[in-house]
């Protein structure tokens, strides 16, 4: 699994992010399909996933990109519900995992999640561990909550984070200094989620949607049969 992830540091200054671009506008807007994977683990709350995923949504709305989300889960009507989603290309996956498979499939303690691929290879599947990210939520952004706002928390460190691995699936090899993909968080970006004021900046919305552009284009349709 390629090491690039999003992490938390307290020790970083991020004097960069005061040039961070807006939320971009797109002429158009290409449309990305997310099979969302749970890790059965009773600490993972489907609820919080849930608002995650609209708030990744939105950031990758504001960079001109539909997604469409795809769960793992057969549908209660079975195959012939009409609500049955059909998966259409590209799509990629994007896996929440719990503590104790975080622990198996990496080293670093600090990292929040993680993508698959190479310099040299995009690949299909990123990963967000879950029990690291409500941890980051509590110790950075809990200080001072207002009541009722707990969970908003981990939901926003949470989209953000998916949002974040995703991104290394779409776009060239490494990070950014500036924006949504910064290799290291501070509790500065992370006032910046809050605010959903940490985004990709236009460059990196303008390489996704050319990327999604590409492959719409390279990739057959589903055959019929």
């Amino acid at each position: 699994m390629n090491t690039c992830s999003c992490k938390r540091s307290s020790l970083i200054v991020a004097t960069a992010l005061l040039g961070l671009a807006g939320p971009a506008i797109a002429e158009s807007r290409p449309s990305l399909n997310v099979v969302l994977h749970l890790c059965d683990d009773p600490d993972i709350q489907p609820n919080l996933v849930r608002r995650a995923q609209a708030e990744m949504t939105r950031i990758y709305l504001d960079a001109g990109v539909e997604i469409a989300w795809i769960s793992d889960a057969p549908p209660a009507g079975g195959p012939d519900d009409p609500q049955t989603v059909t998966p259409t290309y590209p799509h990629l996956t994007l896996v929440i995992l719990c503590r104790e498979l975080t622990d198996e499939l990496t080293s670093d303690a600090t990292a929040l999640g993680g993508a698959v691929g190479t310099r040299d290879y995009r690949g299909r599947v990123a990963y967000v561990f879950y029990d690291r990210v409500e941890r980051i939520a509590q110790t950075h952004l809990n200080v001072a909550r207002e009541p009722g706002t707990d969970d908003m928390y981990t939901v926003i460190v949470l989209a953000h984070a998916m949002a974040h691995e995703m991104g290394h699936l779409l776009l060239p090899y490494g990070h950014s200094p500036t924006g949504l993909m910064r290799a290291e968080w501070d509790a500065k970006d992370l006032r910046l989620a809050m605010n959903r004021q940490l985004n990709f900046t236009n460059e990196q919305a303008e390489l996704i949607r050319g990327q999604l552009l590409a492959r719409i284009a390279d990739t057959p349709p589903p055959s019929s049969n």
